[in-house]
């Protein structure tokens, strides 16, 4: 930890801060001999008797003509002329390509806050402003326009207020229990017009003995920092929220308006305004029980300490030790030129390397705190060294720490293991970008040869063999992709190819199958949602591929993908789609396993007419925040069922054993033993184009104890669900747009409760959303039936649905239900439960197959049919087939004397042998997927259709 880095940014001096900062490093006789062995490691040294290298050097003095001075010092002995020699060697050589990274722009009050040790985890708190409070009640006003405008659409904005120096003086701010000033925020519509909000909840929170305390009711905020560390016993933090339900019209322009004092002191105090993206519960907020992204060292003269905080994420201290802020703040001194910034942020990675090399990782500073750390930080670092080498504020020694370190980090690299592939890739990116950039360094030529070896056939092990990503998370295979894509672009820069092509393909198909009508990605596992549109047309690019285009583009270049529907049995994942355009319906269901997995076998995710309806709920952090715990650990956070209040273990036996898809209707069945003791079978038929699942959730335990049943369906924060307590039904709410119906047999048998969950749609943003539940608490086998019934704006249709009897094969072994949208228009399903059954009697019909399902809509009928041969209606034929048929669609239309067949495996043909019997005597025109075939006539049935 360097003194010298320790006070505000604006009182690093230059050069004179720089010459500090080195000599701080290297102060003291046991540093200086350190040094010195340092020094012999890296250049070598040379036995001018035996004319041999004793120590072998760590550069390759053959590798650059540049370089020679540099060697005649080491063997001269002249190690401090040989930095010299090599920093200008490094200052003056050619520019050399770097890995393809966007560096991004850190506003300037963000460059000064790294500079004085100052830092955020992740995007989940963001700086708005500042606001100066003196020693007397004045009101101050933070512009928090930008929070406001990405806040707006839910309705809720959060900010949370600190010290931006560490002294000892309090800032009080009056909250919304004072009597006056309270907490307001002014905003400005899109129409001009003032809307004046005041805040909804407040409080403060206080480390030290009074951790556990809450302050929500205290007609004072207190803000304050001081002393050692990220945080004392005296800090305290100041949260403010509102409600944005007032708002007509998105926000133009926003103010916070806080009336506040200097508490303890006539100086000005200034109190940094940030936005945090997660709600707050005034009456329980505590430090305690509070994940902060942002902690201050400033004032600080030991500075970071590389480490995260006590009751931080832990991503913290990882995060921050991967220098992910090097790169912008390089490039806003490439734009400025401002000499502080380039001695601050050399001077932040030499105070890293003083702390790490302490710390017993077995590179020291090269692997600290862990290998995916060190690889993020090589890249990062080598980001801002093509920047920062040819500045006049990094001393020969600094050159050389920067370069001795990033050598440590190549010979660990090389050598490490890791978890999950994502972290492996990242690791031999960082080992082919160092090999690549510094061939100076001796290791260099072997290393590019390693990464290079490993990456190429990196995606194979990467993938199930049906082409799946072996981690259950949507936001990780992105990672990977993206990252391949720049370590092609990359290789062939340099001159060199990599090869996983064909591999990159496979995984690319993959996440446009997985992905959300409209370009958004479904947020499964350990990922938040966002625009994945981006990143697919990167692919297309890369691939020169034309299905990614259309993905990427929402349909508008590319051609479309050749199927729609598919299932990925290796990986144990289906999607059932209708369409890849905005306007589709899409259900995904899993029971995926591998790193990041969440214990949510069988959840499904539900998208149709523009809206998420049933959504994944994100992860928020990897703390062990109760929301965090939840959101990834509890079968309770997805939308399953969770059997016993008990979580599912990830990775347990489970399959996806039958899936049929043709263009009327999409069938899968899936099972999985994630909860010890009870078998959970779901099987989904998705009506396409009427975006309708018919849902049927088998339980089937090993013993005949009670178990308890728990059936959950998530929502968006603004879905404002509703049950009707006769029926059962619930009915989201959305203010516009489209809306779900959830729509349950045995109403009767089942206890409907509306509860309070949390969504995260990235990580460190956090909300809280409703859900449903449906209990059943029995002894035996226990069954859920439920339709899910997608409704455009402005569409309130109600359906029932009822169970019938079924006759020929014991009840358990079957399911027959009812469902009825009016007196004129109902369908009635059967499911067996096991493959081949007997002849099943529901009803008036009779069936020997999995799956039948007859709609009738007036004179209008539709027949889906899964398994069988034969559909009887009482004694008469509907429809016989001299096979099992796969899947077959049958839609009668009466008044325009119309059929049309549809199915997966379904050709033209009026052979009697082998075609398909329809009891239609009416029909004049049939069709086989969608085209006009020739009509053979039986007595009362056609022939129009074979399987092949």
């Amino acid at each position: 930890m360097l003194g010298t880095l320790a006070g505000t940014a604006g009182a690093l001096a230059l050069p004179a801060g720089t010459a500090d900062a080195e000599s701080a490093f290297r102060s003291g006789a046991e540093a200086q001999r350190g040094a010195v062995d340092a020094d012999r490691a890296f250049f070598g040294v040379w036995n001018a008797t035996s004319h041999r290298w004793t120590v072998p050097a760590r550069l390759d003095y053959a590798s650059a003509a540049t370089l020679a001075p540099v060697e005649r010092a080491v063997k001269a002995g002249d190690y401090a002329g040989a930095a010299t020699h090599l920093c200008e060697h490094l200052r003056k050589r050619k520019a050399r390509t770097l890995p393809v990274r966007r560096n991004g722009v850190l506003r300037p009050e963000l460059v000064d806050l790294v500079l004085d040790h100052i830092w955020t985890l992740g995007a989940g708190e963001i700086l708005q402003d500042s606001v100066t409070v003196t020693g007397t009640d004045a009101v101050v006003e933070a512009d928090v326009t930008d929070a406001l405008i990405r806040s707006y659409a839910s309705g809720y904005a959060a900010f949370f207020l600190m010290a931006r120096h560490k002294e000892p003086s309090t800032a009080v701010f009056h909250s919304r229990s004072a009597t006056s000033g309270r907490p307001t925020l002014v905003v400005t519509g899109s129409d001009g017009t003032t809307v004046t909000i005041v805040a909804t909840a407040d409080t403060y929170i206080t480390a030290g003995a009074d951790a556990k305390r809450v302050f929500g009711h205290a007609a004072k905020l207190q803000v304050r920092d001081e002393g050692p560390g990220a945080f004392t016993a005296r800090t305290r933090k100041a949260y403010v929220a509102f409600q944005l339900k007032d708002l007509a019209n998105a926000p133009k322009s926003a103010v916070l308006r806080l009336t506040g004092r200097n508490a303890t002191s006539r100086r000005a105090k200034q109190v940094l305004v940030y936005q945090t993206r997660e709600t707050f519960d005034e009456a329980t907020r505590c430090w305690a029980n509070t994940v902060q992204n942002t902690f201050s060292w400033q004032g600080d003269r030991g500075g970071f300490d590389w480490k995260g905080p006590v009751g931080s994420d832990p991503e913290y201290g990882y995060q921050l030790a991967r220098f992910s802020f090097a790169g912008p703040m390089a490039e806003a001194y490439r734009k400025s030129g401002d000499e502080k910034i380039a001695a601050g942020l050399a001077g932040l990675m030499l105070d890293f390397v003083h702390d790490a090399d302490r710390y017993g990782t077995p590179y020291g500073a090269g692997s600290f705190p862990r290998s995916l750390d060190s690889a993020a930080r090589v890249v990062s670092w080598l980001q801002a060294y093509e920047i920062l080498r040819s500045s006049t504020s990094l001393t020969p020694h600094m050159h050389l720490e920067l370069l001795r370190t990033l050598d440590k980090s190549g010979q660990y690299l090389a050598r490490a293991g890791g978890p999950a592939p994502n972290w492996m890739q990242a690791q031999k990116w960082a080992l082919a970008s160092l090999a690549l950039y510094f061939p100076e360094l001796v290791g260099s030529p072997a290393w590019l040869a390693n990464a290079r070896d490993f990456l190429a056939h990196q995606l194979s092990h990467a993938l199930y063999p049906d082409g799946g990503y072996t981690e259950a998370t949507d936001g990780y295979a992105h990672g990977v992709a993206a990252t391949f894509v720049s370590l092609m672009a990359y290789f062939r820069d340099n001159g060199h190819e990599l090869g996983g092509a064909a591999d990159l393909r496979r995984l690319a198909h993959f996440l446009a199958d997985q992905n959300l009508p409209g370009g958004w990605g479904p947020s499964y596992g350990d990922s938040g949602t966002a625009d994945r549109r981006p990143a697919f047309a990167r692919l297309a690019n890369a691939l020169g591929d034309e299905q990614l285009r259309y993905v990427a583009t929402d349909g508008r270049k590319g051609v479309p993908p050749r199927h729609t529907s598919v299932l990925y049995p290796d990986t144990r994942v289906a999607v059932l789609r209708d369409g890849w355009r905005s306007d589709a319906s899409y259900l995904r269901i899993n029971a995926d396993r591998g790193p990041h997995a969440h214990p949510d076998d069988l959840a499904l995710t539900v998208y149709a007419h523009g809206r998420l309806l049933l959504p994944n709920m994100g992860a928020f952090t990897y703390s062990s925040d109760p929301r965090s715990n939840w959101l990834r650990k509890r079968t309770e956070s997805a939308n399953t069922i969770e059997i016993d209040r008990r979580a599912q273990v990830p990775g347990r036996p489970g399959k996806l054993d039958l899936f049929a898809t043709n263009d009327v209707f999409d069938f899968v069945r899936a099972w999985s033993n994630a909860t010890s003791g009870v078998r959970h079978t779901r099987t989904v038929l998705f009506l396409r184009h009427l975006a309708q699942w018919i849902v049927v959730d088998r339980l089937d335990p090993a013993d005949n104890a009670p178990h308890t049943y728990r059936q959950n369906w998530h929502f968006l924060p603004d879905a404002h669900p509703a049950i009707d307590h006769i029926t059962k039904m619930t009915t989201t709410r959305f203010a516009d747009g489209a809306n779900l119906q959830i729509v349950p047999a045995d109403a009767g048998h089942l206890a409907a409760q509306v509860r309070d969950g949390w969504y995260s749609p990235a990580f460190y943003t956090v909300t809280e959303a409703p859900y449903v539940t449906y209990t059943q608490r029995c002894p035996g086998p226990a069954e859920f039936a439920t339709a899910l019934i997608a409704q455009p704006h402005g569409v309130t249709t109600k359906a029932a649905i009822d169970r019938i009897s079924i006759t020929g094969l014991p009840a358990p072994t079957a399911t027959a239900l009812v469902i009825r949208f009016s007196p004129q228009h109902t369908a009635t399903l059967c499911l067996a439960h096991s493959s081949p059954p007997g002849v099943i009697r529901f009803g008036s019909f009779s069936f020997d197959g999995v799956l039948a399902h007859i709609e009738r809509d007036g004179e209008r009928q539709s027949w889906l049919l899964l398994g069988g041969r034969r559909l009887i209606y009482k004694k008469m034929a509907l429809m016989t087939s001299p096979t099992r048929m796969p899947d077959v669609a049958v839609h009668l239309d009466p008044a325009t004397h119309t059929v049309a067949l549809t199915g997966s495996r379904l050709i033209p043909s009026t052979d009697q042998a082998r075609a398909l019997r329809v009891h239609a005597p009416w029909a004049k025109s049939v069709t086989v997927n969608g085209r006009h075939a020739p009509v053979a006539r039986h007595g009362g049935t056609i022939l129009a259709a074979a399987l092949r």
